[in-house]
């Protein structure tokens, strides 16, 4: 990026989408770590249980 032109800098969308997510790395790790750890209990595994009877139509 040429930081002599006088101007706004928009980058593209994805790239933005892009650099926000690289901003929350650290939540986003938090997060699956959280999912995983309530996966792990009983009510969990029911969820997912469930879920997966569910989307092959056995419920």
């Amino acid at each position: 990026m040429d930081r002599t032109v006088q101007g706004d800098h928009e980058c593209a969308p994805e790239r933005r989408a892009d650099y926000q997510m690289f901003g929350l790395r650290e939540e986003v790790a938090q997060l699956e770590a959280g999912i995983h750890r309530y996966l792990m209990t009983a009510a969990g595994r029911f969820e997912s249980w469930l879920a997966a009877s569910e989307v092959r139509g056995q419920s």
